[in-house]
Protein backbone atom coordinates (compact mmCIF):
# COMPACT_ATOMS: atom_id res chain seq x y z
CA UNK A 1 0.00 0.00 0.00
CA UNK A 2 1.26 3.57 -0.49
CA UNK A 3 3.58 5.44 2.07
CA UNK A 4 1.06 8.70 3.46
CA UNK A 5 4.42 11.06 3.03
CA UNK A 6 5.56 12.40 -0.22
CA UNK A 7 7.91 9.60 -2.35
CA UNK A 8 10.82 12.03 -3.11
CA UNK A 9 14.21 10.54 -4.35
CA UNK A 10 17.15 11.82 -2.01
CA UNK A 11 18.79 13.32 -3.69
CA UNK A 12 15.28 15.39 -4.95
CA UNK A 13 15.13 16.38 -0.76
CA UNK A 14 18.57 17.82 -0.85
CA UNK A 15 18.22 20.14 -3.41
CA UNK A 16 14.93 21.42 -2.18
CA UNK A 17 16.79 22.33 1.12
CA UNK A 18 19.13 24.27 -0.61
CA UNK A 19 16.38 25.98 -3.20
CA UNK A 20 14.84 26.82 0.06
CA UNK A 21 17.22 28.76 1.19
CA UNK A 22 18.84 30.50 -2.02
CA UNK A 23 15.73 30.76 -4.34
CA UNK A 24 14.28 34.70 -4.54
CA UNK A 25 10.73 33.57 -5.91
CA UNK A 26 10.00 31.85 -2.30
CA UNK A 27 9.19 35.25 -0.82
CA UNK A 28 6.58 35.26 -3.18
CA UNK A 29 4.47 32.88 -2.42
CA UNK A 30 1.70 33.46 0.73
CA UNK A 31 2.51 30.39 2.19
CA UNK A 32 4.84 29.85 5.16
CA UNK A 33 8.23 29.80 4.02
CA UNK A 34 10.24 28.33 7.35
CA UNK A 35 9.57 24.58 6.43
CA UNK A 36 8.63 25.21 2.72
CA UNK A 37 10.87 22.99 -0.32
CA UNK A 38 10.91 24.40 -3.43
CA UNK A 39 11.35 22.41 -6.62
CA UNK A 40 12.68 24.76 -10.13
CA UNK A 41 14.45 21.17 -11.71
CA UNK A 42 11.41 19.23 -13.13
CA UNK A 43 10.74 19.42 -16.71
CA UNK A 44 6.83 18.82 -15.90
CA UNK A 45 4.59 19.10 -13.14
CA UNK A 46 1.59 17.16 -13.29
CA UNK A 47 -0.96 18.40 -10.74
CA UNK A 48 -2.87 15.00 -10.57
CA UNK A 49 -5.49 13.28 -8.33
CA UNK A 50 -7.09 11.42 -11.41
CA UNK A 51 -6.60 8.43 -13.97
CA UNK A 52 -4.96 10.85 -16.46
CA UNK A 53 -2.49 12.36 -14.31
CA UNK A 54 -0.97 9.17 -13.40
CA UNK A 55 -0.63 8.25 -17.16
CA UNK A 56 0.95 11.76 -17.86
CA UNK A 57 3.33 11.45 -15.54
CA UNK A 58 4.44 7.81 -16.48
CA UNK A 59 4.48 9.18 -20.70
CA UNK A 60 6.67 12.18 -19.54
CA UNK A 61 8.89 9.88 -17.85
CA UNK A 62 9.02 7.61 -20.87
CA UNK A 63 9.79 10.26 -22.72
CA UNK A 64 12.77 11.62 -20.95
CA UNK A 65 11.25 14.73 -18.56
CA UNK A 66 12.18 14.52 -15.09
CA UNK A 67 8.66 14.55 -13.80
CA UNK A 68 6.63 15.62 -10.79
CA UNK A 69 3.14 14.31 -9.72
CA UNK A 70 1.01 16.07 -6.98
CA UNK A 71 -1.24 13.56 -5.53
CA UNK A 72 -4.03 14.93 -3.20
CA UNK A 73 -4.31 11.06 -1.85
CA UNK A 74 -2.13 8.68 -0.74
CA UNK A 75 -2.92 6.64 -3.83
CA UNK A 76 -2.30 7.24 -7.46
CA UNK A 77 -4.90 6.12 -10.04
CA UNK A 78 -7.70 8.08 -9.77
CA UNK A 79 -11.16 6.60 -10.70
CA UNK A 80 -9.26 3.09 -10.74
CA UNK A 81 -8.49 3.18 -7.16
CA UNK A 82 -8.63 6.23 -4.97
CA UNK A 83 -12.43 7.17 -6.40
CA UNK A 84 -13.39 4.02 -5.85
CA UNK A 85 -14.69 3.02 -9.51
CA UNK A 86 -12.45 -0.52 -10.17
CA UNK A 87 -14.47 -1.13 -13.55
CA UNK A 88 -13.07 -0.21 -16.55
CA UNK A 89 -15.32 1.19 -18.63
CA UNK A 90 -15.53 -0.02 -22.10
CA UNK A 91 -17.56 1.24 -25.40
CA UNK A 92 -20.77 -1.26 -25.63
CA UNK A 93 -22.72 0.15 -27.98
CA UNK A 94 -24.06 -0.87 -31.48
CA UNK A 95 -24.83 1.74 -33.68
CA UNK A 96 -28.02 0.37 -35.59
CA UNK A 97 -28.53 0.33 -38.90
CA UNK A 98 -30.80 2.83 -41.08
CA UNK A 99 -31.20 1.00 -43.69
CA UNK A 100 -31.83 -2.42 -45.40
CA UNK A 101 -29.02 -2.71 -47.23
CA UNK A 102 -27.05 -1.03 -44.47
CA UNK A 103 -25.10 -3.57 -41.09
CA UNK A 104 -24.61 -2.97 -37.37
CA UNK A 105 -21.69 -1.03 -36.77
CA UNK A 106 -20.10 -2.55 -33.40
CA UNK A 107 -18.49 0.49 -31.83
CA UNK A 108 -17.71 -1.81 -28.99
CA UNK A 109 -15.69 -4.47 -31.18
CA UNK A 110 -13.60 -1.02 -32.35
CA UNK A 111 -12.96 0.03 -29.04
CA UNK A 112 -11.79 -3.16 -27.48
CA UNK A 113 -9.87 -4.04 -30.15
CA UNK A 114 -6.38 -4.40 -28.68
CA UNK A 115 -4.43 -1.92 -31.76
CA UNK A 116 -6.87 0.66 -30.30
CA UNK A 117 -5.99 0.60 -26.71
CA UNK A 118 -2.92 2.70 -25.02
CA UNK A 119 -0.43 -0.05 -24.41
CA UNK A 120 0.54 0.97 -21.30
CA UNK A 121 -3.00 0.81 -19.93
CA UNK A 122 -3.77 -2.87 -21.88
CA UNK A 123 -0.51 -4.12 -19.99
CA UNK A 124 -2.05 -3.14 -16.60
CA UNK A 125 -5.43 -4.78 -17.52
CA UNK A 126 -3.96 -8.39 -18.45
CA UNK A 127 -4.06 -10.61 -16.34
CA UNK A 128 -7.20 -9.21 -14.07
CA UNK A 129 -9.78 -10.33 -16.24
CA UNK A 130 -12.86 -10.09 -14.32
CA UNK A 131 -11.61 -12.02 -11.09
CA UNK A 132 -15.18 -11.77 -9.30
CA UNK A 133 -17.12 -12.11 -12.54
CA UNK A 134 -18.80 -8.66 -12.27
CA UNK A 135 -20.83 -8.05 -15.44
CA UNK A 136 -20.64 -4.28 -15.58
CA UNK A 137 -17.20 -4.68 -17.13
CA UNK A 138 -14.50 -7.33 -18.31
CA UNK A 139 -12.57 -5.81 -15.47
CA UNK A 140 -13.36 -5.47 -11.68
CA UNK A 141 -10.40 -5.54 -9.43
CA UNK A 142 -9.96 -4.43 -6.01
CA UNK A 143 -8.15 -1.24 -5.50
CA UNK A 144 -5.55 -1.99 -2.96
CA UNK A 145 -4.48 -5.03 -4.87
CA UNK A 146 -4.10 -2.90 -8.24
CA UNK A 147 -2.39 -0.24 -6.56
CA UNK A 148 0.24 -2.56 -4.83
CA UNK A 149 0.22 -5.31 -7.92
CA UNK A 150 -0.06 -2.88 -11.07
CA UNK A 151 0.92 0.88 -9.80
CA UNK A 152 3.42 0.77 -7.74
CA UNK A 153 5.74 -0.96 -9.68
CA UNK A 154 5.22 1.47 -12.93
CA UNK A 155 6.38 4.20 -10.02
CA UNK A 156 9.25 2.31 -8.66
CA UNK A 157 10.09 1.63 -12.38
CA UNK A 158 10.30 5.35 -13.28
CA UNK A 159 13.35 5.58 -10.83
CA UNK A 160 14.46 9.14 -9.65
CA UNK A 161 12.90 10.74 -12.80
CA UNK A 162 9.31 10.76 -11.41
CA UNK A 163 8.94 11.95 -7.65
CA UNK A 164 4.92 11.45 -6.30
CA UNK A 165 4.11 13.65 -3.81
CA UNK A 166 1.80 11.81 -1.99
CA UNK A 167 -1.42 13.56 0.36
CA UNK A 168 -0.89 17.12 -1.17
CA UNK A 169 -3.19 19.54 -2.48
CA UNK A 170 -3.10 22.54 -4.88
CA UNK A 171 -2.98 25.71 -2.87
CA UNK A 172 -2.35 28.75 -5.42
CA UNK A 173 -1.05 28.92 -8.82
CA UNK A 174 1.06 31.73 -10.00
CA UNK A 175 1.54 33.13 -13.15
CA UNK A 176 3.68 35.42 -15.29
CA UNK A 177 3.44 39.20 -14.77
CA UNK A 178 1.95 39.38 -18.41
CA UNK A 179 -0.37 36.60 -17.59
CA UNK A 180 0.66 33.81 -20.05
CA UNK A 181 2.35 31.05 -18.24
CA UNK A 182 2.62 29.47 -15.17
CA UNK A 183 4.98 30.36 -13.07
CA UNK A 184 4.54 27.93 -10.19
CA UNK A 185 1.92 25.94 -7.95
CA UNK A 186 2.39 26.21 -4.19
CA UNK A 187 0.94 23.15 -2.45
CA UNK A 188 0.26 21.67 0.73
CA UNK A 189 1.50 18.00 1.82
CA UNK A 190 0.03 17.00 4.95
CA UNK A 191 1.50 13.91 6.94
CA UNK A 192 -1.13 12.41 9.54
CA UNK A 193 0.39 12.30 13.23
CA UNK A 194 1.27 8.97 15.05
CA UNK A 195 -1.91 8.88 16.92
CA UNK A 196 -4.30 9.26 13.98
CA UNK A 197 -5.60 5.85 12.67
CA UNK A 198 -6.20 4.87 9.19
CA UNK A 199 -3.19 7.19 7.54
CA UNK A 200 -6.07 10.17 8.23
CA UNK A 201 -8.65 8.50 6.27
CA UNK A 202 -10.46 7.61 9.46
CA UNK A 203 -12.86 11.08 9.05
CA UNK A 204 -14.57 11.89 6.06
CA UNK A 205 -13.51 14.51 3.53
CA UNK A 206 -16.27 16.99 4.19
CA UNK A 207 -14.97 17.01 7.86
CA UNK A 208 -10.81 17.17 6.95
CA UNK A 209 -11.13 18.78 3.42
CA UNK A 210 -10.31 22.08 5.18
CA UNK A 211 -7.59 20.93 7.26
CA UNK A 212 -5.95 19.54 4.19
CA UNK A 213 -6.13 22.71 2.21
CA UNK A 214 -4.72 24.97 5.68
CA UNK A 215 -1.12 25.21 5.83
CA UNK A 216 -1.07 25.22 9.45
CA UNK A 217 -0.12 22.21 11.50
CA UNK A 218 -2.95 20.49 13.28
CA UNK A 219 -3.84 17.65 15.61
CA UNK A 220 -3.96 15.58 12.77
CA UNK A 221 -1.76 16.56 10.51
CA UNK A 222 1.69 18.11 10.31
CA UNK A 223 2.04 20.58 7.13
CA UNK A 224 4.67 21.38 4.53
CA UNK A 225 3.97 23.59 1.73
CA UNK A 226 6.05 22.98 -1.39
CA UNK A 227 6.40 25.03 -4.15
CA UNK A 228 7.14 23.63 -7.67
CA UNK A 229 8.50 26.90 -10.05
CA UNK A 230 9.80 26.80 -13.63
CA UNK A 231 13.74 28.45 -13.27
CA UNK A 232 14.93 30.86 -15.19
CA UNK A 233 15.87 29.65 -18.71
CA UNK A 234 14.20 26.69 -18.09
CA UNK A 235 10.75 25.26 -19.91
CA UNK A 236 9.04 23.83 -17.44
CA UNK A 237 5.43 22.32 -18.71
CA UNK A 238 2.30 21.97 -15.81
CA UNK A 239 -0.13 19.80 -16.32
CA UNK A 240 -3.81 20.21 -15.08
CA UNK A 241 -4.95 16.84 -14.50
CA UNK A 242 -6.84 17.47 -10.89
CA UNK A 243 -10.18 16.12 -10.71
CA UNK A 244 -11.70 19.39 -9.76
CA UNK A 245 -9.68 21.27 -12.22
CA UNK A 246 -7.79 23.50 -9.39
CA UNK A 247 -5.13 24.81 -11.82
CA UNK A 248 -7.74 26.11 -14.14
CA UNK A 249 -9.85 27.97 -11.11
CA UNK A 250 -6.81 29.53 -9.57
CA UNK A 251 -5.08 30.53 -12.71
CA UNK A 252 -8.18 33.42 -12.99
CA UNK A 253 -8.25 32.45 -16.60
CA UNK A 254 -11.85 31.93 -17.92
CA UNK A 255 -12.73 28.22 -17.56
CA UNK A 256 -16.10 26.36 -18.73
CA UNK A 257 -18.29 24.23 -15.56
CA UNK A 258 -21.03 22.46 -16.02
CA UNK A 259 -23.72 22.49 -19.03
CA UNK A 260 -23.62 24.76 -22.13
CA UNK A 261 -26.78 26.54 -23.58
CA UNK A 262 -25.16 24.93 -26.92
CA UNK A 263 -22.75 22.50 -27.54
CA UNK A 264 -19.25 23.65 -27.70
CA UNK A 265 -20.35 27.23 -26.32
CA UNK A 266 -18.88 29.05 -23.79
CA UNK A 267 -21.80 30.27 -22.05
CA UNK A 268 -24.14 27.69 -19.98
CA UNK A 269 -25.07 26.68 -16.31
CA UNK A 270 -22.58 26.66 -13.96
CA UNK A 271 -24.39 24.62 -10.97
CA UNK A 272 -25.77 22.22 -13.39
CA UNK A 273 -23.63 19.03 -14.10
CA UNK A 274 -23.13 15.63 -13.58
CA UNK A 275 -24.16 14.15 -10.29
CA UNK A 276 -21.80 12.53 -8.28
CA UNK A 277 -21.30 9.06 -6.43
CA UNK A 278 -19.32 8.12 -3.61
CA UNK A 279 -18.22 4.57 -3.60
CA UNK A 280 -18.04 1.88 -0.92
CA UNK A 281 -17.74 -1.64 -0.71
CA UNK A 282 -19.59 -4.33 1.16
CA UNK A 283 -18.61 -7.74 2.56
CA UNK A 284 -20.58 -10.87 2.99
CA UNK A 285 -19.33 -13.06 6.15
CA UNK A 286 -20.03 -16.75 7.13
CA UNK A 287 -21.35 -15.20 10.55
CA UNK A 288 -23.73 -12.34 11.37
CA UNK A 289 -21.42 -9.02 12.33
CA UNK A 290 -24.00 -6.89 13.88
CA UNK A 291 -22.68 -4.00 11.82
CA UNK A 292 -24.08 -0.94 13.55
CA UNK A 293 -26.57 1.50 11.76
CA UNK A 294 -25.23 5.18 11.32
CA UNK A 295 -27.86 7.93 11.48
CA UNK A 296 -28.71 9.05 7.83
CA UNK A 297 -30.43 11.81 6.32
CA UNK A 298 -30.71 10.08 2.91
CA UNK A 299 -34.41 9.55 1.37
CA UNK A 300 -35.77 7.92 -1.85
CA UNK A 301 -33.03 4.95 -1.70
CA UNK A 302 -34.26 1.79 -3.74
CA UNK A 303 -33.77 -0.45 -6.63
CA UNK A 304 -34.60 2.25 -9.14
CA UNK A 305 -34.70 1.41 -12.78
CA UNK A 306 -34.93 -2.26 -11.30
CA UNK A 307 -37.16 -1.83 -8.94
CA UNK A 308 -39.80 -4.60 -11.52
CA UNK A 309 -36.81 -7.15 -11.03
CA UNK A 310 -37.41 -10.22 -8.59
CA UNK A 311 -33.58 -10.81 -9.00
CA UNK A 312 -32.95 -7.28 -8.36
CA UNK A 313 -30.94 -7.67 -5.29
CA UNK A 314 -28.82 -10.37 -7.22
CA UNK A 315 -27.86 -8.26 -9.89
CA UNK A 316 -26.97 -5.22 -8.19
CA UNK A 317 -24.74 -7.73 -5.76
CA UNK A 318 -23.02 -8.60 -9.03
CA UNK A 319 -23.07 -5.89 -10.63
CA UNK A 320 -19.80 -4.56 -9.23
CA UNK A 321 -18.40 -7.63 -7.47
CA UNK A 322 -14.47 -7.61 -7.37
CA UNK A 323 -14.13 -10.41 -5.20
CA UNK A 324 -15.83 -14.18 -5.16
CA UNK A 325 -16.92 -16.08 -8.62
CA UNK A 326 -20.09 -17.75 -7.60
CA UNK A 327 -23.30 -17.64 -9.01
CA UNK A 328 -24.85 -16.88 -5.53
CA UNK A 329 -23.89 -14.99 -2.84
CA UNK A 330 -21.02 -16.69 -1.12
CA UNK A 331 -19.03 -15.60 2.04
CA UNK A 332 -16.04 -13.83 1.14
CA UNK A 333 -17.86 -11.91 -1.78
CA UNK A 334 -16.89 -8.30 -2.26
CA UNK A 335 -19.25 -6.03 -4.11
CA UNK A 336 -18.41 -2.47 -5.10
CA UNK A 337 -21.39 -0.04 -4.62
CA UNK A 338 -22.06 2.68 -7.37
CA UNK A 339 -25.86 2.13 -8.45
CA UNK A 340 -27.63 5.08 -10.10
CA UNK A 341 -30.89 6.90 -8.99
CA UNK A 342 -33.76 6.76 -11.49
CA UNK A 343 -35.51 10.34 -11.88
CA UNK A 344 -38.63 8.45 -13.01
CA UNK A 345 -38.95 6.26 -10.40
CA UNK A 346 -37.33 8.75 -7.78
CA UNK A 347 -35.52 6.16 -6.14
CA UNK A 348 -31.74 4.92 -6.59
CA UNK A 349 -28.54 4.04 -4.84
CA UNK A 350 -25.58 5.65 -3.67
CA UNK A 351 -25.77 8.49 -6.87
CA UNK A 352 -26.28 12.05 -5.36
CA UNK A 353 -27.94 14.06 -7.93
CA UNK A 354 -29.33 16.74 -5.44
CA UNK A 355 -26.62 19.25 -5.24
CA UNK A 356 -23.71 20.01 -7.31
CA UNK A 357 -20.57 19.87 -6.16
CA UNK A 358 -18.41 22.64 -7.62
CA UNK A 359 -19.69 26.30 -6.50
CA UNK A 360 -20.29 28.60 -8.74
CA UNK A 361 -17.91 30.22 -10.74
CA UNK A 362 -17.80 33.76 -9.04
CA UNK A 363 -17.60 32.38 -5.54
CA UNK A 364 -14.23 30.12 -6.87
CA UNK A 365 -13.23 33.19 -7.43
CA UNK A 366 -13.96 34.95 -4.12
CA UNK A 367 -12.01 31.61 -2.65
CA UNK A 368 -8.70 31.62 -4.92
CA UNK A 369 -7.42 33.88 -2.00
CA UNK A 370 -7.70 31.15 0.58
CA UNK A 371 -8.14 27.48 -1.83
CA UNK A 372 -9.99 24.99 -0.56
CA UNK A 373 -10.70 22.87 -3.40
CA UNK A 374 -13.85 25.03 -4.74
CA UNK A 375 -16.15 22.42 -3.57
CA UNK A 376 -19.51 22.50 -2.04
CA UNK A 377 -19.21 20.78 1.20
CA UNK A 378 -22.74 20.32 1.86
CA UNK A 379 -22.74 18.29 -1.54
CA UNK A 380 -19.92 16.45 -0.38
CA UNK A 381 -21.67 15.82 2.60
CA UNK A 382 -24.84 14.75 1.25
CA UNK A 383 -23.32 12.12 -1.22
CA UNK A 384 -21.13 10.70 1.45
CA UNK A 385 -24.51 10.41 3.82
CA UNK A 386 -26.20 8.58 0.81
CA UNK A 387 -23.77 6.38 0.50
CA UNK A 388 -23.86 4.97 3.98
CA UNK A 389 -28.03 5.77 3.44
CA UNK A 390 -27.73 3.30 0.35
CA UNK A 391 -25.31 0.53 2.33
CA UNK A 392 -27.68 0.18 4.69
CA UNK A 393 -30.42 -0.03 2.79
CA UNK A 394 -29.15 -2.45 0.47
CA UNK A 395 -27.97 -4.37 3.55
CA UNK A 396 -31.65 -4.39 4.91
CA UNK A 397 -33.17 -5.93 1.68
CA UNK A 398 -30.51 -8.65 1.38
CA UNK A 399 -33.07 -10.98 1.98
CA UNK A 400 -34.49 -10.72 -1.19
CA UNK A 401 -31.45 -11.76 -2.59
CA UNK A 402 -31.53 -15.22 -0.02
CA UNK A 403 -29.19 -13.27 2.77
CA UNK A 404 -29.26 -12.54 6.25
CA UNK A 405 -28.48 -8.60 6.31
CA UNK A 406 -26.55 -9.56 9.64
CA UNK A 407 -23.78 -10.96 7.65
CA UNK A 408 -22.62 -7.86 5.48
CA UNK A 409 -20.96 -5.07 6.26
CA UNK A 410 -18.50 -2.36 5.17
CA UNK A 411 -15.33 -3.54 3.45
CA UNK A 412 -12.92 -0.32 4.06
CA UNK A 413 -9.85 -2.39 3.95
CA UNK A 414 -10.00 -2.58 -0.21
CA UNK A 415 -10.42 1.37 -0.51
CA UNK A 416 -7.95 2.12 1.85
CA UNK A 417 -9.83 4.03 4.42
CA UNK A 418 -11.18 3.74 7.92
CA UNK A 419 -14.95 5.14 7.62
CA UNK A 420 -15.76 2.80 4.60
CA UNK A 421 -15.86 4.92 1.83
CA UNK A 422 -13.26 5.30 -1.00
CA UNK A 423 -10.90 8.27 -0.78
CA UNK A 424 -12.53 11.29 -2.37
CA UNK A 425 -15.57 10.48 -4.68
CA UNK A 426 -16.07 10.09 -8.12
CA UNK A 427 -16.97 12.86 -10.29
CA UNK A 428 -18.16 12.47 -13.99
CA UNK A 429 -17.83 16.43 -14.95
CA UNK A 430 -15.35 19.17 -13.27
CA UNK A 431 -14.12 22.78 -14.65
CA UNK A 432 -12.74 22.34 -18.10
CA UNK A 433 -10.19 24.24 -20.49
CA UNK A 434 -11.05 26.42 -23.12
CA UNK A 435 -8.22 25.71 -26.13
CA UNK A 436 -5.87 27.60 -28.30
CA UNK A 437 -8.01 30.04 -30.57
CA UNK A 438 -10.82 29.07 -28.33
CA UNK A 439 -11.25 25.65 -29.33
CA UNK A 440 -13.78 23.41 -27.83
CA UNK A 441 -14.30 20.12 -28.65
CA UNK A 442 -17.96 19.11 -29.10
CA UNK A 443 -20.46 16.47 -29.11
CA UNK A 444 -20.86 16.62 -32.59
CA UNK A 445 -17.02 15.89 -33.46
CA UNK A 446 -17.40 12.71 -31.73
CA UNK A 447 -20.43 11.49 -33.88
CA UNK A 448 -21.92 10.47 -37.10
CA UNK A 449 -23.15 7.90 -39.37
CA UNK A 450 -22.30 4.85 -39.52
CA UNK A 451 -21.11 5.38 -42.68
CA UNK A 452 -18.45 7.29 -41.65
CA UNK A 453 -16.50 5.21 -39.26
CA UNK A 454 -14.85 7.88 -37.16
CA UNK A 455 -15.54 10.72 -35.48
CA UNK A 456 -14.02 13.90 -36.46
CA UNK A 457 -10.37 13.33 -37.75
CA UNK A 458 -8.73 16.28 -36.77
CA UNK A 459 -5.28 16.77 -38.41
CA UNK A 460 -3.95 17.26 -34.89
CA UNK A 461 -5.18 14.43 -33.27
CA UNK A 462 -3.34 12.59 -30.20
CA UNK A 463 -5.51 10.45 -28.72
CA UNK A 464 -8.43 7.91 -29.17
CA UNK A 465 -11.73 7.35 -27.60
CA UNK A 466 -15.17 5.55 -27.90
CA UNK A 467 -17.58 5.64 -25.27
CA UNK A 468 -21.39 6.81 -25.57
CA UNK A 469 -22.60 10.12 -24.07
CA UNK A 470 -23.43 9.32 -20.06
CA UNK A 471 -25.19 11.83 -18.34
CA UNK A 472 -26.84 11.55 -14.52
CA UNK A 473 -28.42 14.90 -14.14
CA UNK A 474 -28.85 16.92 -10.91
CA UNK A 475 -32.21 16.91 -9.45
CA UNK A 476 -34.33 20.18 -10.98
CA UNK A 477 -31.51 20.79 -13.46
CA UNK A 478 -33.28 20.54 -16.72
CA UNK A 479 -30.82 19.61 -19.25
CA UNK A 480 -30.46 21.41 -22.97
CA UNK A 481 -33.12 19.11 -25.34
CA UNK A 482 -29.52 18.68 -27.44
CA UNK A 483 -28.23 16.49 -24.10
CA UNK A 484 -31.45 14.89 -24.27
CA UNK A 485 -31.14 13.51 -27.34
CA UNK A 486 -27.21 12.72 -27.39
CA UNK A 487 -26.50 9.37 -27.04
CA UNK A 488 -24.36 7.01 -29.67
CA UNK A 489 -20.58 7.76 -30.60
CA UNK A 490 -18.51 6.51 -33.38
CA UNK A 491 -15.10 5.65 -32.07
CA UNK A 492 -13.58 9.43 -32.24
CA UNK A 493 -10.57 11.33 -32.45
CA UNK A 494 -9.32 14.00 -29.45
CA UNK A 495 -6.91 16.82 -30.81
CA UNK A 496 -4.07 18.46 -29.72
CA UNK A 497 -5.68 21.37 -29.32
CA UNK A 498 -8.17 20.05 -26.66
CA UNK A 499 -5.14 19.70 -24.39
CA UNK A 500 -4.63 22.92 -24.50
CA UNK A 501 -5.16 26.48 -22.97
CA UNK A 502 -5.99 29.74 -24.88
CA UNK A 503 -4.45 31.79 -22.60
CA UNK A 504 -1.30 30.21 -20.65
CA UNK A 505 1.54 29.14 -23.25
CA UNK A 506 3.05 26.52 -20.74
CA UNK A 507 0.04 24.60 -19.24
CA UNK A 508 -1.62 21.56 -20.88
CA UNK A 509 -4.87 19.48 -19.68
CA UNK A 510 -5.60 15.82 -20.10
CA UNK A 511 -9.12 14.07 -18.81
CA UNK A 512 -11.44 16.01 -17.54
CA UNK A 513 -10.20 19.18 -17.74
CA UNK A 514 -9.81 19.24 -21.33
CA UNK A 515 -10.99 22.15 -23.74
CA UNK A 516 -14.48 20.16 -24.17
CA UNK A 517 -17.61 20.98 -24.10
CA UNK A 518 -20.28 19.01 -21.00
CA UNK A 519 -21.61 16.76 -23.96
CA UNK A 520 -18.38 15.59 -24.90
CA UNK A 521 -16.79 14.94 -21.34
CA UNK A 522 -20.15 12.59 -20.95
CA UNK A 523 -18.17 10.65 -23.29
CA UNK A 524 -14.96 11.23 -22.64
CA UNK A 525 -14.81 10.56 -19.02
CA UNK A 526 -14.34 6.76 -19.10
CA UNK A 527 -10.54 5.13 -17.60
CA UNK A 528 -9.50 4.08 -21.38
CA UNK A 529 -9.80 7.70 -22.51
CA UNK A 530 -8.53 9.58 -19.68
CA UNK A 531 -5.02 6.74 -19.81
CA UNK A 532 -4.98 7.95 -23.47
CA UNK A 533 -5.03 11.74 -23.37
CA UNK A 534 -3.28 11.29 -19.73
CA UNK A 535 -0.33 9.90 -22.40
CA UNK A 536 -0.77 12.11 -25.21
CA UNK A 537 -0.34 14.91 -22.73
CA UNK A 538 2.89 13.36 -20.92
CA UNK A 539 4.74 13.12 -24.19
CA UNK A 540 3.59 16.72 -25.56
CA UNK A 541 4.78 17.80 -21.91
CA UNK A 542 7.76 16.65 -22.28
CA UNK A 543 8.43 17.53 -26.05
CA UNK A 544 7.43 21.23 -24.70
CA UNK A 545 9.57 21.22 -22.12
CA UNK A 546 12.85 19.90 -24.13
CA UNK A 547 12.20 21.68 -27.28
CA UNK A 548 11.39 25.29 -25.65
CA UNK A 549 7.98 25.18 -27.52
CA UNK A 550 4.67 26.83 -26.47
CA UNK A 551 1.43 25.01 -27.47
CA UNK A 552 0.83 26.92 -29.70
CA UNK A 553 4.49 26.36 -31.36
CA UNK A 554 3.62 22.68 -31.01
CA UNK A 555 0.89 22.59 -32.92
CA UNK A 556 2.84 24.13 -35.41
CA UNK A 557 4.92 20.88 -36.00
CA UNK A 558 2.39 18.61 -34.70
CA UNK A 559 3.55 16.06 -37.41
CA UNK A 560 6.93 15.67 -35.20
CA UNK A 561 4.65 15.68 -32.47
CA UNK A 562 2.17 13.17 -33.22
CA UNK A 563 5.60 11.08 -34.09
CA UNK A 564 6.76 11.14 -30.73
CA UNK A 565 2.98 10.02 -29.60
CA UNK A 566 2.74 7.54 -31.76
CA UNK A 567 5.86 5.75 -29.58
CA UNK A 568 3.29 5.32 -26.65
CA UNK A 569 -0.66 5.22 -27.67
CA UNK A 570 -2.24 5.08 -31.05
CA UNK A 571 -3.63 8.42 -32.77
CA UNK A 572 -5.17 6.31 -35.72
CA UNK A 573 -8.11 3.77 -35.47
CA UNK A 574 -7.55 0.05 -36.55
CA UNK A 575 -10.97 -0.62 -38.10
CA UNK A 576 -12.55 -3.59 -39.84
CA UNK A 577 -12.76 -4.05 -43.17
CA UNK A 578 -16.59 -3.17 -43.27
CA UNK A 579 -18.65 -0.84 -40.93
Amino acid sequence: MAKATPVVPAWMAAAALALSCLTGRAAESPLPAAARAVFEDFDVVVAGGSTAAFAAALAAVESGAKTALIEPTDWVGGQLTASGVPAVDEAWHTIKPTSAEAKPYSVSAVARTPANITPSFLALLKGIENPANCWVSRFCFCPDAFVVGQLEPLQRAAGDRLAVFLDTVVKRVELSADGTRVVAIDCIARTPRPNVPDRGYDRLPSEDLADWYSPADSPRFTKRPLRFAAAAGRSTVFIDATEWGEVLALSGQPYLQGVEEVDGGLEGRDTCGQATVYCFAQQLHDEPVHEADRKVAATELGYGSYGDKPDAWLKIWTYRRIRGRAATPTAGDVCLQNWGYSAKHREGGNDYPFAYLFVPRAEAEAQRADWRGGINLAALHGAEDRAYGWHQWFRSHARDGGVEPERISLCPAVLGTGHGLAKLPYIRDTRRSIGLDGFVLKFADLTGPASQRTGTVFPDRVALGAYPADIHPIAGCDMPDYCEAAHDTLPFCIPFRALTHRDLTNLLVVGKTMAQSFLANSATRLHPIEWSTGTAGGVAAAHMARTGRTSQAALAVIGELQSEIRQQTPIDWTLPTEP
